[in-house]
């Protein structure tokens, strides 16, 4: 039995190595935005520990299994000792593939591995060409390489002597199974945390065990870990949290309201473009003397312009189910990876019920996130990068065809429409502000390859977007629409914090949308009620989101989530529901306690917005929104 357990020994010491090793260099990374005290190191290594102790003991069953099913006189050939060596090249490979990978992931999102990785891992074309793009793989492959041969030989002389018999080693393996199982029943995510730090927690977590455990977790049920109040109480709430000025229900315990804004509809064209990454950190609007934007910045000034607006979530699927379905995010997965989600009450068929034309115009392939699934089912037209003839583009890169271009293919789509006096509705999904951040030649002067460079070659794009729709008849008919998927990143030392959300969000529509910079606080779930009540449209309703220039008896708010933390910001208050039924809340945006206590009022209304969106596959489907 000793034996089984020697010859096991080099893996696990392996493994809890190489993780220590990922932690102590993340820790020297984080740093430089984060004080870490001795202190602080100590909890983050001791954390850290019991989850790698956790996390080995199912990576190494493949060994285990080999270690069980071979006799130790066939290890002790010379075939078997360089069996096992080749084993242990490739274990010690594969480990440090997966040091370099987390800490590529953690320079994106200053995360651990999480669902975007499990999500990543699914479209795997994407992903690879991405990879092959942004870095230089050839080396990187190499030089893991000899890094593994190394260690290698480095340990060539610890190969175990001994043997026993199948009877112990089948005794050894029964009893590291039931370790296996115990350590499985007692580890969980929630361990990692350190002293309430997002960061310091994300760097004690393990990664391995972060990718598995979101593998498993992709929908979370809110009926099973999150804070509720009864059935009754929770549709009261959110009728009279949804209910505007000048609104009413269409029948009781509905959560259709009728909107009958006084004089008739305007039936103008809508470009609405949906912008990869583009926090509103990188706005001279905003601050930023950089010089990155000065089409958007012009679009702030000139048009309708929202200074404190906030992404819904992380992922660019978050941002379209918020523009799309006006929803605040429900824990887990976005709507438009789930199943279920044709369909639904839609921007789209909003649109699609007056006679326009709609369309999801994307640069990317649309299976990419299941977009092409979500947008067919709700009300759009489909064109995305295989709809694109050769001569269409000038550039494509791993995630999609340049900008310019797909704004090109948007208005060239503007002119079928207007020939065939039909208005349009356009959704546009951009992609250039992506790492790679690579883009055709001459657009600017900038070097490819630096986020920077994808912020002003995005900001040329729309620059160019708006001088093409200038000189088309239906430009003065045309209302366009600008707004962040996500911000640039959502890691840091505040794990739902006001930087990592805050996005521009700009109606410009010259001679019909006055010019205002709206202050109070606005979602991403505001941008098709706002879009709508610019155009007076009469409608059946059940959109989350307010009309914030028509609706002065409801405070502004915003929803922010991370995947399992979802929030409401309101009265300057962040209100946090977390699994195992958690509520918390802070002064936003410095969170901090509140000074008076809990505030029941907040909690409910937290509550009762988040919960009633949960049941969204009941609630949620298509209604006709034309009112007759």
């Amino acid at each position: 039995m000793p034996f089984f357990y020697r010859r096991l020994a080099p893996f696990a010491a392996i493994f809890i190595i190489i993780q220590t090793t990922i932690r102590l260099t993340l820790m020297a990374r984080g740093s430089m935005e984060i004080d870490i005290t001795a202190q602080d190191a100590l909890n983050i290594l001791a954390h850290g520990l019991w989850l790698d102790i956790a996390t080995a003991a199912f990576v190494l069953i493949p060994f285990t299994l080999a270690i069980w099913l071979v006799p130790a006189r066939i290890w002790a050939t010379q075939t078997g000792r360089y069996v096992e060596q080749a084993l242990r090249f490739i274990f010690i490979y594969i480990l440090l593939f997966d040091s370099v990978a987390e800490h590529l992931f953690w320079t994106e999102f200053t995360t651990r591995f999480n669902f975007i990785a499990v999500d990543y891992l699914v479209y795997t074309q994407e992903v690879i060409s991405n990879i092959v793009e942004s870095y230089p793989l050839t080396p990187l492959l190499l030089g893991i390489g000899v890094c593994a041969a190394l260690i290698t030989w480095l340990m060539r002389k610890h190969q175990p002597q001994g043997d026993a018999g199948f009877g112990l080693r089948s005794a050894a393996m029964g009893i590291y199974v039931l370790a296996t199982l115990g350590l499985y029943a007692a580890s969980n995510t929630g361990q990692a945390n350190v002293n309430d730090n997002a960061e310091q927690s994300e760097i004690a977590a393990n990664g391995i065990y972060n990718l598995f455990y979101a593998f498993w977790h992709n929908e979370i049920s809110y009926d099973r870990f999150y804070a509720q109040n009864g059935k009754a109480k929770t549709e009261a709430d959110a009728r009279a949290l949804m209910l505007e000025k000048d609104d009413v229900f269409e029948e009781n315990g509905s959560l259709v309201r009728l909107i009958r804004p006084k004089g008739p509809e305007k039936h103008k064209n809508v470009i609405l473009v949906v912008m990869e990454s583009m926090s509103a950190d990188f706005m001279g609007t905003f601050g930023n003397n950089a010089g990155l934007t000065p089409n958007l910045d012009r679009l702030a000034k000139e048009g309708l312009s929202f200074a404190d607006a906030y992404a819904t979530g992380t992922r660019t699927v978050r941002g379209l189910e918020a523009v799309t379905l006006s929803i605040p995010p429900t824990p887990g997965q976005s709507i438009v990876r789930r199943s279920g989600n044709e369909n639904l009450y839609s921007l789209g068929f909003v649109f699609k019920d007056r006679g326009y034309d709609t369309a999801f115009i994307y640069g990317g392939y649309g299976y990419f996130d299941n977009m092409n699934a979500f947008f067919a089912g709700n009300g759009f037209d489909i064109i995305d990068r295989t709809n694109f003839k050769k001569d269409e583009y000038s550039f494509a890169n791993a995630w999609g065809l340049a900008d310019d271009d797909v704004f090109a293919r948007a208005i060239r789509e503007a002119d079928k429409s207007y020939a065939a006096k039909k208005p349009f509705m356009h959704l546009i999904m951009t992609t250039s502000n992506h790492r790679p951040y690579t883009f055709p030649e001459g657009r600017i002067t900038n070097e490819q390859g630096h986020r920077e460079s994808g912020v002003r070659y995005a900001d040329y794009s729309v620059g160019k977007l708006l001088e093409w729709a200038s000189k088309k008849p239906w430009y003065k008919d045309t209302v366009f629409v600008f707004v962040a998927d996500h911000t640039a990143g959502a890691g840091g030392k505040v794990e739902l914090s006001q930087q990592k959300y805050h996005i521009p969000m700009i109606f410009y529509a010259p001679g019909f949308i006055k010019q205002r910079t709206y202050t109070p606080i606005a979602s991403q779930i505001d941008v098709a009620p706002i879009l709508l009540g610019q155009l007076n449209f009469h409608y059946r309703s059940k959109f989350y989101g307010e009309d914030l220039l028509h609706d002065d008896d409801e405070v502004p708010h915003a929803f922010i989530s991370n995947y399992q933390k979802i929030a409401l910001i309101k009265n300057d208050t962040i209100t946090i529901l977390s699994p195992k039924r958690g509520i918390m809340q802070l002064t936003w945006p410095d969170q901090k306690a509140l000074p008076n206590g809990p505030n029941k009022k907040l909690e409910d209304d937290t509550i009762g917005y988040y919960q009633s969106a949960s049941w969204w596959r009941d609630t949620l489907h298509r209604v006709p929104s034309v009112i007759k």
